[in-house]
């Protein structure tokens, strides 16, 4: 199985949304996240603080890009799949798309033993 990054970008923040539209919205976190683990598809994932830096040969700014009009990298995840369309299948039911985001699903390359 290859291994795939899911970007998750942009969204509902938190803040604009109504306690229970969170709590929602975490719960139904709470499902996906159990059926990629039980199923094995999880390596791992977690969601990013905002801010952050840039860092190019031009040095360092203070803020991490936030001008993608798909929206700013709120997050990932990396799974286990057969194939792309099999990640991009998978993300397609994580609530990211519910919460208006959406996800770029990309293969990891593997690294050659050093």
């Amino acid at each position: 199985m290859k291994e795939y990054l899911l970007l998750l970008r942009g969204g509902i923040p938190m803040a604009n949304k109504t306690e229970a539209e969170n709590k929602a919205e975490m719960q139904a976190w709470g499902v996906y996240m159990g059926s990629l683990m039980q199923s094995g598809t999880l390596v791992g994932g977690l969601p990013l603080v905002g801010g952050g830096k840039t860092v190019s040969a031009n040095g360092i700014t203070g803020d991490a890009v936030t001008s993608a009009k798909e929206g700013i990298v709120g997050g990932y995840l990396i799974l286990k799949a057969d194939s792309l369309e099999k990640a991009a299948a998978l993300a397609k039911d994580c609530p990211h798309i519910a919460n208006e985001g959406n996800i770029e699903v990309r293969e990891i390359a593997p690294m050659p033993a050093m």
